[in-house]
């Protein structure tokens, strides 16, 4: 939470316990006084009502909370959403016509509006009274409604600016309502996660509340969706408004008419209910199908285009519906800002929509090109626009010339960004629900990314429908856990064996009664440290448990010793292979390592010193004991045995060992470690004990710093795998 801006403890308290007591006074919002005192008075006289919508889960969503609670009021508004394919985005000339041939009284307009200055003013001079609910970017100028309800007006911005238009449309309920308005709060927080918007403030207590109120079952139609997409309502995360409820809601509107999205949420009959879940589902997949289809025939202009900044692509036969899923999944694929485009051969222009990774203004690199679309807006990461083909081919063009104008390079590595750093090891349950005290997750508020650094993706399957998808065991020397990442079966099976940095969020998988932890992986990229192990492969070889003949010996250029007394007995041996000591020099020579060296220094010195073609480690040793670890209880053991008798000499330690059950080789080492450092002296043949002047470390006795040297070269250089061993090189060789 530090890392996140959070200093304050009232607001970490604030954060980790959101409260309905949290929720804004909704008359802090522009104009909720105006608002009411017309919409009063129109149904104190009985008159018209229409609520106009938009058609995308937010909207959807705001409508159905404003006309639940208009009808609590005993009014009976008509809804209208309009068709993404007809009626387009936001006011439509058209359709406002309509609405002033139908007699209407008044117009309140959820999550759009304050682009339509035009249109409200065809509605004002035909005495239509306009209320409007929105959340948008504001214009230059205002419609000149009887009442502009948002969040940002400049002089009355409201506490929370960043709430989506279901939110504005829950405030408007809040203020007519009071608490009774809370039952609308799970609607709020389906349109309030759809849209995106940061999850901080009264957005997090929306949506946590919503969550707790979702359990109720206030609405038939939420309860059937639910099921169909098998959740059960009281454990419903923001995680599954975000990938399961939400995009069956925006579904509808990117293939169909989303008015049926809005029946579904307001509706009480549960025959209805059901039927519309069931075309839902039906519009889900068709959407999916579509989706993959076409990012899958993108593949090739992708190929095509690839020293592009700017990725443009473009098909007859593309579903206008889902261009922009398209180019947000060729985002997240080649990092690169892209425009995919459908020609519409009724109109004959071209429609498109454009994403743009963070770091890319797609809307002012754009902008900058206005006059070449024949419609254009949105905002830094995603645009919608037409065109016609002339114009696009010029676009094509000049738009390479974008990226650069604003330092992107769209070729560079992407930044992989994570919050925890950890080993396999540390993951357990706690840490998950330590974790879980950050939820509801969501834009402004990610659930945390997980690196893994230098492990390995073991036991690959393909799973899914495509199998496309992997499941693998996320795996470093010690411990394993399992994990699952969509999409990513082909990229682990390209990287073979390699050692990877796996990104990922942590979470718990239940099945058969069981929970398990698991990771569901984001991301992964070779290790720095295995692109560099992979490199020295090339270079080193396993020889410790090689027995090396006098034939093998003599393949090599030079044989490199660390010690004189190996160095003099292999010169005896009559080599053809030149003998040499580690400080000479063997560059660009085959050669191999006979012997080890008494400390781990001395190995790096020569690492960084010498530059051979191809090295055999062998590193013979004659020495029997391994591990000597000092035991400091074994110690004060033997120093306090030896204060208190007289009378023992060096050659009676075999007896001392035996009697204590230390080892003899440890009781030799423990004794000398203590003449060193003075705690015992030789009188007349006998160990007494000495008058230590000054406190001693055990770290002063060369003895024991040697035993200690020689535990890390028999760790490192001797114990470990090849694949460890490698690693320590990577980290201790200077890379040129």
């Amino acid at each position: 939470m530090l890392e996140r801006g959070f200093t304050n403890q009232n607001d970490v308290a604030d954060f980790l316990h959101p409260d309905v007591a949290g929720l804004q006074d909704p008359f802090a919002l522009h104009d909720m006084d105006k608002a009411l005192e017309t919409l009063d008075d129109v149904i104190q006289h009985e008159g018209k009502i229409v609520i106009y919508g938009d058609y995308d889960a937010d909207g959807v969503t705001s409508a159905s909370i404003m006309r639940l609670t208009l009808k609590k009021l005993g009014a009976d508004p008509k809804v209208f959403i309009p068709n993404r394919f007809k009626d387009g985005y936001g006011p439509n000339m058209d359709e406002y016509k309509k609405l002033v041939a139908d007699k209407i009284d008044l117009l309140i307009t959820v999550d759009n509006g304050v682009s339509g200055k035009e249109q409200v003013k065809y509605l004002k001079d035909n005495d239509v009274k306009v209320i409007i609910t929105d959340h948008h970017d504001l214009p230059d100028e205002l419609p000149e409604a009887d009442a502009v309800v948002h969040p940002r007006i400049p002089g009355a911005e409201y506490p929370c600016p960043y709430l989506s238009g279901a939110g504005v449309a829950f405030k408007f309920a809040d203020a007519l309502l009071g608490d009774d308005a809370l039952q609308f709060a799970d609607l709020a927080a389906i349109g309030t996660v759809a849209d995106s918007v940061a999850l901080k403030g009264e957005n997090r207590v929306i949506v946590s509340e919503g969550l707790k109120r979702m359990h109720e079952n206030n609405h038939i139609g939420l309860t059937a969706l639910a099921k169909k997409c098998k959740l059960e309502l009281n454990k419903v995360s923001s995680i599954d408004i975000g990938f399961k409820l939400a995009p069956r809601l925006n579904a509808i509107g990117r293939l169909d008419d989303a008015t049926s999205a809005m029946e579904l949420l307001t509706t009480s009959d549960q025959t209805l209910a059901d039927d519309i879940v069931s075309e839902t589902e039906e519009i889900n997949n068709k959407r999916r199908s579509l989706v993959a289809e076409a990012f899958d025939q993108a593949q090739e202009q992708i190929e095509q285009q690839k020293d592009n900044g700017v990725l443009v692509l473009t098909s007859n036969d593309w579903h206008q519906g889902i261009l922009g899923i398209v180019a947000s999944r060729v985002v997240d694929q080649e990092h690169k800002p892209a425009m995919v485009l459908q020609y519409d051969k009724d109109q004959g222009i071209y429609k498109g929509s454009g994403r743009s990774p963070e770091g890319f203004n797609l809307f002012e690199a754009l902008n900058a090109h206005h006059e070449l679309f024949a419609a254009f807006g949105g905002h830094a990461q995603a645009c919608g626009f037409s065109i016609e083909e002339p114009q696009l081919n010029q676009l094509i063009t000049e738009v390479q010339a974008e990226p650069a104008k604003q330092a992107f390079d769209p070729h560079s590595p992407v930044e992989k960004k994570f919050d925890l750093s950890l080993d396999i090891k540390q993951l357990n349950f706690e840490l998950i629900d330590e974790i879980g005290k950050l939820a509801p997750f969501g834009v402004g508020n990610e659930q945390p990314v997980i690196q893994f650094k230098n492990v390995h993706l073991n036991q690959k399957q393909s799973v899914g429908k495509d199998n496309s998808h992997l499941k693998a065991m996320i795996a470093d020397a010690t411990n394993q856990v399992s994990s699952i990442g969509f999409g990513l079966y082909q990229k682990a099976i390209d990287c073979s064996d390699e050692l990877l940095n796996v990104y990922g969020q942590a979470d718990v998988n239940v099945w058969a009664g069981r929970k398990n932890l698991q990771v569901m992986i984001f991301d992964f990229e070779v290790a720095p440290a295995g692109k560099v192990i992979d490199s020295l492969e090339k270079i080193y070889f396993d020889y410790r448990q090689k027995n090396l003949s006098k034939q093998l010996m003599n393949k090599f250029d030079k044989i490199v010793c660390f010690n004189p007394a190996y160095y003099e007995m292999l010169k005896r041996h009559d080599l053809s292979a030149e003998v040499i000591m580690a400080d000479e020099n063997c560059d660009g020579k085959n050669i191999l390592i006979y012997d080890r060296p008494h400390k781990l220094e001395l190995f790096e010195q020569f690492l960084n010193q010498q530059n051979p073609a191809h090295v055999a480690i062998y590193f013979h040793t004659t020495l029997t004991s391994r591990y000597l670890t000092p035991d400091l209880k074994h110690m004060k053991t033997l120093l306090k045995y030896l204060y208190s008798h007289e009378n023992i000499r060096p050659e009676d330690m075999t007896k001392v060992a035996q009697y204590l059950q230390i080892d003899k080789n440890n009781i030799d080492f423990y004794l000398k470690v203590f003449f060193e450092l003075n705690f015992v002296k030789m009188v007349n043949g006998f160990v007494k004990r000495a008058e230590v002047s000054k406190q001693r470390e055990l770290i002063e006795s060369p003895t024991y710093m040697k035993r200690l040297q020689r535990n890390d070269v028999e760790k490192i250089l001797i114990e470990s795998d090849f694949d460890n061993l490698l690693s320590w090189i990577s980290e201790h060789k200077r890379q040129v």
